[in-house]
């Protein structure tokens, strides 16, 4: 009886029996390396298990059959060294070869979750593949592929936004630019209108700081403040007439009186505004009132000059002087005939009426004063 090889002994020569008694031949091809020992499993198809355990000297023909096995291995050469067979262990001494045929697949697990993790990688599988082939799909210099993905419509979107939103504001800025700061709408004509009692180059030197500047940049405001400097001009009318023409027309001030002022006279508005100097054999054409230049801050100027408004220009004239010797009487001397004693300024306007009447009647030709501050009963003396 031959000995037998426990399981956890290596094999010499590349063989060994399998079961203990050598009765299987084996090739070095049918061993399998036992995971976790350093032994030798041998694998190879079931047989009765009554060889090698019976004493008929059957245990001798199976050594005699292994070493035989054993030289015909040897003779096959090392390609079937490489193909492993599959193993079956029945216990913790037997291992068999495992019949392909007698394999079968582990079935799925069902149910819902199981189908939709299926669908789920299916559907993973197959947009892989589509990223895959897409054009976006670049490979760096180290094998690593790059997927660009394609932006979102949200993304778009907002990305058209921008760039519309920045395009707005460039085309903005380069208006304002244009508009404002270019030369495209510089000043560079004032025409200047109405202009009597004004020197026109003092109204022209009083806008020159306009000239060159964009019209755009130019308020009526800034034109008025500027001509305001002129002590003639009263209001002025702007007009502004692109591309290049800016039109000013002044509303002057007019002289309603004469102060004398030394050896000349100063011609003054209903205000009080001295509007010329001239000499007084060039004394203008309007009344004279008596004071000077003194008088011009005083309500006995205000006083004249409301009188002075409401009379009928063919009064005014034939008037020479104007005065107001109490403060509230006014007087006024005519160029050709008599006194008028106003009084004060109420009913002003009834009085002017007086006033034209009587001086046409032969009565106040012929009279030194004409008294009409009482208008309803005028006085002629």
């Amino acid at each position: 009886m031959t000995r037998s090889v426990p399981p956890h002994q290596p094999s010499f020569d590349g063989c060994a029996g399998a079961s203990g008694d050598g009765d299987t031949p084996v090739s070095p091809r049918d061993a399998v390396r036992a995971p976790g020992t350093g032994s030798t499993a041998v694998g190879s198809h079931p047989r009765p298990a009554s060889a090698g355990r019976s004493g008929d000297g059957t245990g001798t023909a199976g050594s005699a059959g292994h070493d035989a096995a054993r030289g015909t291995s040897a003779g096959t050469g090392t390609n079937e060294q490489d193909e492993l067979p599959l193993v079956r262990v029945n216990d913790e001494s037997k291992v068999t070869r495992v019949d392909t045929g007698q394999l079968e697949a582990v079935p799925e697990a069902g149910g819902r979750f199981s189908s939709w993790r299926a669908r789920r990688r299916a559907a993973r599988e197959e947009g892989a593949g589509q990223i895959g082939d897409a054009p976006g799909t670049e490979e760096d210099p180290d094998g690593t592929t790059v997927v660009r993905l394609p932006r979102s419509a949200h993304q778009r979107r907002r990305r058209r936004r921008l760039v519309t939103l920045l395009v707005s504001l460039l085309a903005l800025i380069a208006l304002v630019l244009v508009v404002f700061f270019s030369p495209l709408f510089a000043t560079r004509t004032i025409d200047v209108q109405g202009a009597t009692l004004t020197d026109p180059q003092k109204v022209e030197e009083a806008l020159s700081g306009f000239q060159g500047v964009p019209m755009t940049r130019i308020s009526k405001q800034d034109v008025k403040d500027s001509v305001g400097d002129v002590p003639q001009v009263k209001s002025v009318d702007v007009a502004f007439q692109p591309p290049h023409t800016i039109s000013v027309q002044l509303h002057e001030r007019v002289g309603v009186a004469a102060v004398e002022d030394g050896s000349s006279v100063v011609l003054v508005d209903s205000e009080g505004k001295p509007l010329s100097s001239v000499p007084a054999e060039r004394r203008p054409d309007v009344p004279l009132v008596a004071g000077g230049t003194k008088v011009l801050s005083t309500p006995q100027f205000q006083a004249i000059s409301e009188v002075l408004a409401t009379l009928p220009a063919d009064v005014l004239a034939r008037l020479e002087s104007a005065s107001a010797p109490s403060g509230s009487t006014v007087e006024l001397s005519m160029k050709d005939g008599p006194t008028v004693v106003w009084g004060d300024a109420r009913d002003s306007d009834v009085k002017a009426q007086v006033v034209a009447t009587l001086m046409n009647s032969e009565a106040a030709s012929r009279s030194a004063v004409v008294d009409v501050s009482a208008p309803l009963h005028p006085v002629v003396k």
